[in-house]
């Protein structure tokens, strides 16, 4: 009975999500479909086109994508997670390397039936709107960071986790506290550490613009490393701006992209970041996090203590049985997706309002709002339930 209740639960977000994204592209791109009056000045037919046909080719691959996933999720949930298992029982006797190999098997399957996907997205779809300037040497030379990075700090975090899991009997609460921490020392880690292994980040040489940030910045009493620009255009011609990381890591960062714009667009561009730290956004999705991550990893182990999935899926290590409660835990919080779109939405809005509210106009954000639709073809027509 499991066996069921666990498919139809997986299969029913998996293809509830895919029917979304469909609809969503069907409704946009639909005849009917009209470019909302407030972009009139700014967007003409020619670009609307466009735009709908950019989100057409990227729906149709994320379609293509998800049914690839679906079936292979299935082929691992019945046959393949206890083939790994006996596997890799069979190479170690050390419960940690035995997970280690067993979730390595699991990425490596993962990544290299998602390759011609990446590959396809990046130097057909975006290399056909004109978004795309990345080479294939950035290209591989990106994917190889990646797996560095991902081996340097996914296995000690793996080994501790399952090791966790191993001498524990009660191990959900320090299993989550080991996730939160990382979480957030990743945060404080990636502007300093992370970023500059794939971007080079050089000091913002324009003076006057500069001088208009820092006092920006003073007015909300907000303190930066430093003011960076991006060289984002060595792989795309999108544009974006942003603050990131946390405590004494914490920086603007400008895309070289996005040095064309005027400098209230790209002022009132920073002052929305602004708002999310002013009001304490930043704080309260990590803590909004925090509590989802407990909930979730709680749930989590109540599935992985019962005897459900071992007896069903005929798997008898923890980190087998543990996968599989993730699984159907992340298949029925999926659905709870609107509620956290709703809390984002909100934060979105109240950042634009502090903008608005710090420069004295509304009107350079929307000038940079408009822009940034404009130029990276955003969906300017999304299905209302899609949205949720």
């Amino acid at each position: 009975m499991f066996f069921y209740v666990f498919l139809s639960i997986f299969l029913l977000k998996e293809i509830w999500d895919l029917v979304l994204t469909i609809w969503n592209k069907n409704y946009s791109t639909s005849p009917n479909a009209k470019i909302p009056e407030v972009f009139r000045d700014k967007i003409s037919e020619e670009d609307f086109e466009k735009s709908k046909n950019y989100l057409r080719d990227r729906t149709n691959l994320a379609v293509i994508v998800s049914i690839c996933d679906i079936i292979l999720s299935v082929v691992f949930i019945i046959w393949g997670f206890p083939y790994f298992e006996k596997l890799v029982s069979s190479l170690t006797k050390s419960y940690i390397l035995q997970g280690l190999l067993f979730f390595g098997i699991f990425s490596l399957i993962n990544f290299l039936l998602s390759l011609p996907f990446n590959i396809y997205s990046i130097f057909v779809i975006e290399e056909k709107y004109g978004f795309n300037t990345t080479t294939p040497k950035i290209f591989i030379t990106d994917i190889i960071k990646s797996i560095i990075i991902s081996i340097i700090l996914g296995i000690p975090l793996l080994s501790l986790l399952l090791w966790i899991i191993e001498s524990d009997p009660h191990w959900w609460w320090k299993f989550a506290l080991v996730v939160i921490i990382f979480e957030i020392f990743i945060s404080w880690l990636y502007p300093m550490v992370i970023a500059p292994l794939f971007n080079k980040f050089y000091p913002l040489e324009n003076e006057e613009l500069k001088e208009k940030i820092l006092s920006l910045l003073e007015k909300v009493h907000f303190r930066v490393s430093n003011i960076f620009v991006m060289d984002a255009s060595k792989r795309t011609k999108k544009v974006n701006a942003y603050l990131t990381g946390i405590g004494n890591s914490r920086r603007v960062v400008l895309f070289d992209t996005i040095m064309s714009y005027s400098h209230d667009e790209i002022l009132s561009v920073l002052a929305h970041e602004l708002g999310h730290h002013v009001k304490k956004h930043i704080l309260k999705l990590i803590t909004l996090s925090s509590l989802f991550y407990i909930a979730y990893i709680y749930l989590t182990f109540l599935l992985y203590k019962s005897p459900l999935i071992s007896s069903t899926f005929f798997v008898g290590k923890s980190y087998s049985i543990i996968l599989y409660a993730f699984i159907f835990i992340s298949s029925i919080t999926y659905f709870i997706t609107p509620l956290i779109n709703f809390i984002s939405r909100k934060f979105e809005y109240e950042a634009d309002r502090f903008s608005t509210e710090l420069l004295g106009t509304s009107k350079p954000l929307i000038d940079s709002l408009k822009r940034l639709v404009k130029e990276n073809l955003a969906n300017l027509n999304p299905l209302p339930l899609y949205r949720i």
